[in-house]
């Protein structure tokens, strides 16, 4: 009996004669995982999915693990993916969910898809690991090349999962009238396929017990903020995060706000029904509404929201005060994180200058007194360390320093400073591509033809594999030397170089310099 066929007779066995589901029917094993090590073909919730060997791995590519987000499901939260009748090809990726790339509109709203990279081999369960991409919630998606999962599959033997979530208004949108989840449904997409894990991953050989969650940039704030998130309990069990924040998130009062002048732009503002006017304009109409920057130096309009449900506090806030979800934890910056998108600044005047613009007068000279442009090799090194330092290396240490305060579960610090691949040295998403082992992906998609790695970024990135992987399995990273748990009384940090080393204090004169002024950056 074909595939198609079983699963037709099990649809119907599950249903009354008019077609309406009845509870009381027997289980049938259509859409039921059971446990097993990857095949070329695996059953999940969402139906039989047909994968295709990828190295040692078998990968699965665009698997639904939500309803296609749109007509009614635009604006709401993510709804149950129902049961393929037919077998789902999942040997090649999907789509992006809708954004502007260079002002282009690209993407499809039927985006809510996963990929999987599951060592072929049968073992014991294996650590999941699910990537959270970046890209300031208004670009980027899971089918970036540079997030194929298979060499840190391979490498750490965990399986690895990245995901997409609907980005800018489709994500983040808040207007009176919209369900639960209003300003939080890019949020909601990541606990759908977190739960999508919980239900599914033990069909590839995974643990559903054992589930970190990793991101970088935005991806990184997500991962905070999936800490505080209510519905996120239990879903998942360590938690990395590379250049991100903990902070800053919106009221639902502020996000609707914006969310008012989303809807005057579209021709929704003065509608008696603004979510079905909303749910009705073109999705393009909606994402060039308001459009982003996700640059290490922008200041993206897309963030989760406080909600008083989903999240009922600033994630920093949460964490610090011990309510939050208590697992071991991983935070850390690039040592250079804006050196890319930084202006070229020739002068001190135009540095002076640039700092006041940026922090105001008074704020501004004492940012010069302590980051005097003589302290640096050229003023834009200068300006390059200050916007580092407060926006991410020296956030990094009081994010460590909250979830110290509110949990028992170890944390750990690190400072990536490798910055060998970069004309500006260890730039913001630099570390994706070592963690990921992906450097062919750089040059691919910068057109700059094939990298080749040097010998130093192998030994860097099998480095960072390991230390990743290893605390995706037990919680504690491996490495040489060894990383010790954070304190704040030493601050050891772990310095991720060509030879690696660890230090009590990163920047520290600097970062307590920016520590009182952490609430108001």
């Amino acid at each position: 009996m074909t595939t198609r066929l079983i699963l037709l007779v099990s649809l119907i066995a599950a249903c009354g004669d008019d077609g309406s589901a009845t509870p009381d029917a027997p289980v049938e094993p259509m859409c039921v995982p059971t446990a097993g090590a990857p095949a070329e073909r695996v059953m999940t919730t969402s139906g039989v999915v047909r994968g295709a060997r990828d190295g040692t791995t078998w990968a699965y590519k665009r698997v639904p693990f939500a309803a296609a987000p749109v007509g009614e499901h635009r604006l709401s939260e993510p709804a149950p993916v129902a049961c393929a009748a037919d077998e789902i090809d999942a040997t090649a990726l999907g789509p992006m969910c809708p954004q502007l790339v260079d002002g282009a509109y690209v993407g499809d709203e039927d985006c809510l898809q996963l990929n999987v990279w599951a060592p072929a081999t049968a073992t014991t369960p294996r650590p999941v690991m699910l990537w959270i991409h970046g890209g300031g919630n208004s670009v980027g998606s899971a089918v970036n090349p540079v997030y194929d999962g298979r060499r840190l599959a391979e490498t750490g033997d965990v399986i690895v999962v990245s995901a997409n979530y609907r980005l800018a208004q489709l994500g983040f949108l808040a207007v009176p009238g919209l369900d639960r989840g209003s300003g939080n449904y890019g949020t909601l997409d990541q606990i759908a396929a977190l739960s999508w894990i919980r239900d599914n991953v033990a069909a590839f050989g995974g643990d559903p017990g054992n589930v970190t969650i990793f991101g970088e940039s935005a991806g990184a704030r997500n991962v905070c903020t999936l800490l505080a998130a209510q519905p996120a309990a239990g879903l998942f069990h360590r938690a990395i995060m590379e250049s991100g924040a903990c902070k800053f998130l919106p009221t639902r009062a502020t996000a609707e706000s914006s969310g008012a002048m989303v809807a005057a732009a579209v021709g929704c503002g003065m509608d008696p029904d603004v979510p079905a006017c909303l749910r009705a304009v073109t999705a393009e109409a909606l994402i060039r509404a308001l459009p982003g920057d996700p640059s290490a130096l922008g200041s993206s309009p897309y963030q989760s929201t406080i909600d008083g449900t989903i999240l009922v506090e600033q994630p920093n806030a949460a964490i610090a005060a011990g309510r939050h979800h208590p697992v071991p934890f991983i935070v850390g910056a690039n040592a250079n994180e804006t050196g890319a998108v930084a202006p070229m600044v020739t002068t001190e005047t135009a540095y002076a200058a640039l700092i006041h613009a940026q922090f105001g007068t008074t704020l501004g000279d004492r940012v010069l007194a302590q980051y005097p442009a003589s302290r640096f090799p050229t003023p834009r090194a200068a300006f390059v360390r200050v916007t580092t330092d407060a926006r991410f290396v020296c956030p990094s240490r009081e994010i460590a320093r909250a979830a110290d305060a509110g949990q028992t579960a170890p944390v750990y610090r690190y400072l990536f400073a490798y910055g060998d691949p970069s004309p500006f040295g260890a730039v913001h998403g630099l570390d994706v591509p070592f963690v990921f082992g992906t450097f062919a992906a750089i040059a691919t998609q910068a057109g700059t033809g094939t990298y080749q790695p040097t010998a130093t970024d192998l030994v860097v990135s099998a480095a960072i594999q390991t230390a990743w992987t290893a605390f995706a399995r037990t919680g504690t990273p491996t490495t040489t030397p060894a990383w010790p748990a954070w304190t704040p009384a030493t601050d050891p940090t772990l310095v991720i170089a060509a030879t690696p080393t660890t230090m009590d204090g990163i920047r520290t004169d600097d970062c307590d310099f920016w520590r009182p002024l952490y609430d108001s950056l």
